[in-house]
């Protein structure tokens, strides 16, 4: 491998003041692991050498809050505001347009915060890493920036001690509205359930009535405690040199610190003699109803995460009982009648594991019958036992899961990192969490030497666990309200307090806040490394894709290594589709894979889908045109992968959902449709965002139109009309769904792309893809997609979120279009010029920003977990007129470049690459059309931005529809504040 030197191949080598202490090749994943020791210092440094041109690093820290003021969260904000080397307002924000990054990020987990970032280019690697290595060490920690970040009492109108007292900042908002999520209080009520003496038991992200009793004395204590060179874990991917890693750590970091004692680990939870049970109440809008809303969880400790063999049967057995719906704990449940979806997890990152179901959709008052039916279910499965076979399927998920590379979500080496370096940190060996091979085959003997190794896991750590918690999160409509009065009880209670001058000193803060806001706008970013647009590769990359004829199929092949993984995609074009069933047909793409198919009932189906697959679904694609976003060819894509040796069994599989699926049964159809409708309502707030967005850019075209019938507010009502009156709906929707069967599959021309190495294709080509090549194939009428836009006013849509999602989106030209390449730079230089300063920094808001989405002729603007609204609006006008006035220097345009490059050249996973090269076929982005836009980008002047934004943008602002999402207290008060600048308020209105 290209990333190692063969003399750290032996341990206890040294190299300079590093010692290797273990060497290790990972066969599976095609990597070597290695783990070396800092001597002066005792510094921990991982490698993981892979042949990735996208290498990644990490800098991992033990953090342990003491209470749930959310110090680690604060703090992680806190230390990317400036650092002894680099004194600018925000060097992490500020290397994203000084960078050709492919990630950039900082986590707080529940006893760690990392700082991963990750590139394919060494200098840009280096920077980065010089950049966080100062930020960890050496923050600048400024009292002004803790308050920005983290917290602080201010006035509504800050030079005003009349006006209402208020709490305001980044993370406090951010949190007020993570908590307002029921998954996120089930969630952090569990851990304090399960974990009433250890740090997992408070809210490490912070919360909300908390947050302001932290002190800048305890953030800064809190630093010096835990970001100390020799408490820090140091994690290098990819294929650039280790000792070049070793020399600049050493170099930036190692040399100049003194050595610290390691963090002890964290002792054992003592153990619960009885198990416990815990009530409490989640916000919904007053406008909701309660029913079928408590969520009912189930909450088990089991063993430690040093444990590796125990772990990871346990994580074996969650797939056994739980993975599918024809799982025998979770179909149990299920049919039950109790609850309308059931999901389970294991925080596998934690010193001690809890073992996790949660069911949702369930009536206030069943958490003691859902309780009985659980036990009751788990003893019966005690009783009749595991068949091998099930546990040949749990094991093929979990060889799949990890021989996958990885990366569209997130760099494979953080996956990678995730995996390893947090067992590591605990004290395990981190390669448990890399094999993939060898701990199967342990498990297997496992249980052929006791056939009851698996029963007995659920009897001692499930059915006999007394350290257990039982959850019943019931819905209340009141709570928001109150929790709102008791906050602003406690605000009127301060305020009446406060003596003249602790008023005076409020406002003053406020006017300094202010000030070091201003002056650190006027900082020079010279100090910052950076790219240069000479850095950039000039050439847009190309993915090869083979395109032959086979039987009835077009196939299209990308060759690639895999990891012995194959991944295949049938596809139809969309045939003409009356409007009214717009919807119908995402519903059928969610549920052709939860029924039977072939000759196999539901719950058989998913189990050869287990047995055989990596998963199969299906999904609709727009294929928009780059010359003319109205010209479009929607696409059905069935997709699936699996391992090399399952092949036949998947192409059967996909030739068998072409051909019949089973919507007769039509008490599993009620299950799959309340089980997705339980689902919506639960991400409600997590989506809102994306609602907002759909929604007002649905009257702009009719691609636009369709996105809000198929992932929108439209498609959302459709679901609960059908969810709430099934009865009455269902044998119609039944009859629906068998007739899109036969309109939308075996069309005449179906595509298939596959994506594997060249050897595999071969055979697959062979074998006439299993089948698949002798599909039934038929005429059918091709889409028009002629349908009306509706009408759409500013709105605000009420749910329980005291902070707002809000969306306003603008048309503009599509991406063969001259000025499209302008139009991408001007939503970079709106963020980093005007937006992220103000909706951020100085509104509160958690995100914010713009986006011009060329294949689709959009330009919108957003902002998420925002106290504000009109203000926000204000900014969103503001960033426009900025850039028309040309307010920007050639730096600025260089960094929005480099950060539409980034943009442009993120990678593909092996397993999406195939998909990627599809969709560039099918909407008219040849490489020679991609190289032009690239080089436009490079090319373009300051004029030609504002003459795109004036042209495009300012003309056509007033116009653009504003979308908001939040509770509706904030949307009122909002709503009076746009009267007063006189802008049209929002139409407030029900989900």
């Amino acid at each position: 491998m290209s990333s190692h030197s063969k003399k750290f191949d032996r341990v206890g080598y040294r190299y300079k003041d590093f010692e290797v202490t273990k060497s290790l090749e990972i066969k599976e994943l095609h990597c070597h692991l290695y783990e070396l020791i800092h001597l002066p210092t005792s510094a921990q440094i991982m490698h993981i050498a892979n042949d990735d041109p996208e290498n990644l690093f990490c800098l991992s820290f033990k953090t342990l809050p003491d209470n749930s003021d959310g110090v680690a969260h604060i703090l992680e904000h806190t230390v990317l505001c400036g650092s002894k080397k680099f004194p600018v307002k925000d060097p992490f924000f500020g290397m994203t347009r000084r960078s050709l990054n492919t990630f950039m990020n900082a986590l707080t987990g529940a006893d760690f915060t990392c700082y991963p970032a990750a590139t394919q280019i060494q200098k840009d690697f280096y920077n980065l890493l010089e950049v966080y290595l100062d930020a960890v060490f050496h923050p600048n920690l400024n009292f002004y920036s803790f308050l920005q970040e983290g917290h602080r009492l201010e006035f509504a109108q800050p030079d005003d001690p009349s006006s209402p007292l208020e709490f305001k900042g980044v993370v406090y908002n951010e949190m007020k509205g993570a908590m307002a999520s029921a998954n996120s209080r089930l969630h952090e009520i569990l851990n304090e359930g399960l974990f009433p003496d250890l740090t997992y038991g408070f809210n490490s992200g912070g919360e909300p009535r908390e947050i302001p009793s932290l002190t800048y004395e305890k953030l800064k204590e809190f630093h010096k405690t835990f970001y100390h060179p020799s408490r820090c874990l140091f994690f290098f991917y990819g294929d650039f040199p280790l000792e070049e890693h070793l020399d600049f750590i050493d170099r930036q970091t190692l040399q100049h610190t003194s050595k610290y004692s390691q963090i002890p680990p964290l002792p054992l939870q003592p153990r619960f003699k009885a198990a416990r049970t815990i009530e409490a109440k989640y916000p919904i809008s007053p406008e909701e109803h309660t029913e079928h809303k408590t969520l009912v969880a189930f909450g088990w400790l089991t063993c430690h995460i040093l444990d590796q063999k125990e772990l990871l049967a346990l994580s074996i057995l969650e797939v056994l009982l739980l993975d599918t719906d024809a799982s025998p704990l979770k179909k149990a449940l299920l049919k039950s009648g109790l609850c309308k979806q059931v999901s389970s997890y294991m925080d596998t990152d934690l010193s001690e594991i809890p073992f996790t179901i949660i069911l949702r959709g369930c009536d206030p008052d069943s958490g003691p019958a859902l309780k009985k039916h659980l036990y009751l279910s788990l003893e019966k499965i005690v009783s009749e036992g595991i068949p091998l076979e099930k546990l040949e399927n749990a094991l093929h998920q979990m060889e799949i899961a990890r021989s996958e590379i990885g990366g569209d979500s997130g760099p494979f080496g953080l996956s990678l990192f995730m995996r390893s370096a947090l067992l590591k940190q605990h004290g395990a060996s981190p390669e448990e969490g890399l094999k993939i091979h060898m701990l199967a085959d342990e498990l297997r003997k496992c249980n052929l030497a006791d056939p009851y190794y698996f029963t007995n896991l659920i009897r001692y750590y499930l059915l006999d666990n007394s350290h257990a918690v039982q959850v019943i999160l019931r819905a209340d409509k009141n709570l928001g309200a109150e929790e709102r009065t008791e906050e602003r009880e406690r605000l009127d209670y301060i305020q009446n307090s406060l003596t003249s001058e602790q008023a005076a000193a409020l406002v003053d803060q406020a006017d300094k806040l202010t000030a070091f806001q201003a002056q650190q706008e006027k900082e020079d970013l010279d100090v910052l490394p950076r790219m240069t647009l000479e850095d950039v590769p000039k050439l847009s990359r190309d993915l090869d894709l083979t395109h032959e004829r086979s039987g009835v199929l077009e196939v299209f092949h990308h060759s690639i290594f895999t990891n012995s993984i194959i991944y295949a995609d049938l596809v139809y074009d969309l045939p003409e589709i009356a409007e009214k069933d717009l919807p119908f047909v995402r519903l059928f793409a969610i549920l052709i894979s939860q029924l039977g198919s072939g000759e196999r009932n539901y719950s058989e189906n998913l189990e050869y889908l287990q047995a055989h697959t990596g998963g199969v679904g299906a999904s609709i694609t727009f294929n928009l045109n780059a010359a003319d976003h109205n010209h479009f060819q929607p696409s059905f894509y069935i997709r699936g992968k699996a391992l090399h040796r399952k092949a036949p069994k998947l192409f059967a599989l996909l030739k068998d959902m072409a051909t019949h699926i089973d919507f007769h049964d039509i008490h599993r159809l009620r299950e799959v449709i309340m089980k997705h409708f339980t689902g919506l309502q639960s991400s409600l707030q997590q989506n809102a965002l994306r609602y907002a967005i759909n929604l007002s850019a649905s009257c702009l075209d009719v691609p636009s139109k369709i996105a809000n019938d198929w992932y929108g507010l439209n498609y959302y009502w459709k679901i609960k009309e059908i969810a709430e009156n099934f009865d009455r709906e269902g044998p119609a929707l039944q009859a629906k769904l068998i007739q899109l069967h036969g309109s939308l599959l075996c069309l005449d021309n179906p595509n298939l792309v596959i994506t594997c190495d060249s050897e595999m294709y071969k055979e697959l080509k062979t074998q006439r893809f299993y089948g698949l090549a002798d599909l039934p194939a038929k005429p059918f009428k091709p889409w028009t997609g002629k349908y009306a836009l509706p009408a759409i006013h500013p709105q605000g849509r009420i749910i329980s979120s005291p902070v707002a999602f809000t969306a306003k989106v603008l048309k503009t030209v599509s991406y063969t279009h001259p000025d499209s390449p302008a139009l991408n730079i001007a939503a970079f230089l709106c963020d980093n010029l005007v937006l992220h300063t103000k909706v951020r920094e100085q509104g509160g808001a958690y995100g914010g920003g713009a986006v011009c989405n060329s294949m689709a002729a959009n330009f919108y603007f957003y902002a998420y977990r925002d106290p504000n609204l009109s203000s926000t609006l204000q900014a969103f006008k503001e960033a426009i007129d900025e850039i028309a006035l040309e307010n920007f220097d050639e730096e600025d345009l260089n960094a929005a470049k480099l950060e539409m490059i980034q943009a442009l050249d993120t990678p593909i996973s092996p397993g999406s690459r195939g998909d990627v090269a599809y969709g560039w076929l099918r909407e008219g982005k040849p490489k020679k059309l991609r190289q032009k836009f690239r080089n436009a980008i490079l090319s373009l002047t300051s004029e030609d931005v504002a003459a795109s934004v004036k042209k495009h943008l300012q003309p056509h602002f007033e116009s653009g529809i504003t979308v908001s999402f939040a509770n509706k207290e904030l949307l009122e008060k909002e709503n009076s504040l746009l009267a007063a600048i006189h802008e049209p308020s929002l139409q407030l209105e029900k989900i």
